[in-house]
Order: structure tokens, then C-alpha cells, then sequence
């Protein structure tokens, strides 16, 4: 009787810690794909893995993605002492709530962010007067001091200069009029003038 309680508490124990080191595993992997802090020319991203599901047999990944635009960024804050982890943004924010696919973007030249999905680009999205980033990279201080140093530089950006097309592309310039006769081309020394 000892031998199969034993027995089974072991094999219990291996069954718990299989499947908890299986979710553990498929949980860091999903947070290391979708889970990203980026840097573009206008503004940044936070993304963050919000969870997933299964819909007709097809698994369907959720994320929260947070475009911070550094034009209306307003302050960058963390405090070292009682939450070295979380970096809280003020300004305005948006916040979109969806499924991964949708959720892809491009930079123009110009730096600004396109969404893929084109909807995205005008509306579907909250307004968020902030956004905490909690517990998510480690220490936040190089987070800060980067978001920092990127918001400074698209503050102090020399403004362009409106675009004209003269400057790349020269005019035309008009053709000298030749003959069909090669000897009236020829220089002439000539001084007969009459």
C-alpha cells in the first residue's frame, strides 16, 4: 500500500511539473515573440501578448499594441525606489486591442507609422491619456534613458524645407541650331565685312 501512494505522488508530481514547465515554456516563448518595445522616427511602440484562443480549429494570437507619438508625448517617468520595473508615458496614446495579423505596420519615409490593416490608420482604436509598461524588460533605466534620448532628438530635428523640384531635376536647355551644310559651321577668320 506505502509503495503504490508512493508511486502515485511521484508520478502526480512528474505529471504537475511536466505539464507546468510545458506552459511555463510556451508562455516565455509567446512573450518573447510578441511581447517588443520599438523606436521610430515620430513616435514608439509597446507591444504587448495579450493571450490567444482557438476558432475553427485555427489559432488566433491577441496583442495590445500602444503608439506612443512623441508629438504629443508629454512626460517619461519611473521611479527607482519603490518600482524600478514599470515606466509610465503621459500624452496621447492608442491603444489597439486585436489579433496579431492585423496588427502589422510599415514606416514611411517621412517616419510616420502605417498600419497593414488600413482601417487602422484613421480609427479603431482608445485614447489613452497614459500607459504604465509593468514589469515587462527588467529595469526600466536604459528603457528611459533611450525613450529619453529619441524623444529629444525628434524635439531638436532641423525642420525640412518644403519640397521643390528645381533643386534635383535641371531645366532643359535649348539646342544651337545647326545646318545641313558642315562648311557654314566651320569658324571663320574671315574679317570682309561688308
Amino acid at each position: 500500500m506505502y509503495l503504490i501512494i508512493a508511486g502515485a505522488s511521484v508520478f502526480a508530481g512528474m505529471v504537475f511539473s511536466f505539464a507546468a514547465a510545458y506552459f511555463t515554456d510556451k508562455m516565455i516563448r509567446r512573450h518573447s515573440k510578441y511581447t517588443f518595445f520599438d523606436f521610430l522616427p515620430k513616435g514608439m511602440v509597446f507591444s504587448e501578448y495579450a493571450g490567444e484562443f482557438t476558432r475553427y480549429g485555427k489559432r488566433k494570437i491577441l496583442r495590445k499594441l500602444y503608439y506612443i507619438p512623441f508629438e504629443t508625448l508629454k512626460s517619461i517617468s519611473r521611479d527607482p525606489k519603490t518600482a524600478p520595473h514599470n515606466i509610465e508615458f503621459k500624452g496621447e496614446i492608442r491603444s489597439y486591442f486585436l489579433e496579431t495579423k492585423r496588427l502589422g505596420y510599415h514606416i514611411f519615409e517621412d517616419g510616420e507609422l502605417v498600419f497593414d490593416t488600413f482601417v487602422l490608420n484613421f480609427g479603431y482604436y482608445e485614447k489613452l491619456s497614459s500607459v504604465t509598461v509593468k514589469d515587462r524588460f527588467g529595469n526600466t533605466k536604459r528603457l528611459e534613458k533611450a525613450a529619453e534620448y529619441y524623444h529629444n532628438k525628434f524635439k531638436n530635428a532641423p525642420k525640412k524645407k518644403p519640397f521643390d523640384i528645381a533643386d534635383y531635376v535641371s531645366t532643359v536647355k535649348k539646342r544651337k541650331p545647326k545646318t545641313s551644310n558642315p562648311a557654314l559651321e566651320a569658324p571663320s577668320y574671315s574679317r570682309e565685312w561688308k
